[in-house]
């Protein structure tokens, strides 16, 4: 297993932008592994906010999926950042998407070989400062969760955390 520390990003966080509103609807965790995996992580995620006596977040499906994309993007090009080379940053991926935001932040996790990729992830950003903050802070509302997975069982995880 490889050292958690070397596979987390940094946090980040944009300033207010001017979008439509998104949709917003509970997570399908039944279905597909990736889902079920994608939902256990939205759960302990939100875990995390009740322990610290934060209001938990609600599920949005735009943000999920375009979590989904940048998991997959990462996997399939090669690169492990939160600026996607051809779809930028996070603000402009959630723009592009038409995805409504006044603030947003993203996390992302990348491992190997983990029995539990979901508990290393939540684990993994709750000992990290500025990873912590994403998931603790109480300006956020709403979010989602890709998950994609490489044919050697390479996992790549993005959670983004939006307020309309």
């Amino acid at each position: 297993m490889r050292s958690l520390s070397a596979f987390l990003i940094g946090w980040v966080l944009l300033p207010v932008g001017v979008n439509q509103p998104g949709a917003f609807a509970a997570p399908a965790a039944a279905g597909d592994p990736l889902g079920v995996l994608a939902h256990k992580i939205f759960t302990l995620a939100n875990r995390q906010r009740r322990l610290h006596g934060l209001r938990q977040l609600e599920w949005n499906d735009a943000v999920a999926e375009q979590a989904r994309q940048h998991s997959l993007r990462m996997m399939e090009h090669g690169f492990f950042a939160h600026s996607d080379p051809v779809r930028g940053p996070l603000g402009a991926r959630l723009h592009a998407a038409k995805i409504g935001w006044s603030r947003c932040a993203e996390n992302i996790f990348r491992e190997q070989g983990m029995d539990d990729p979901a508990d290393a992830a939540i684990d993994g950003w709750m000992s990290s400062p500025p990873h912590r903050r994403s998931v603790l802070d109480p300006q956020f509302t709403h979010t989602g969760v890709g998950i994609a997975i490489s044919p050697d069982t390479e996992y790549f995880i993005t959670q983004e955390f939006i307020r309309p």
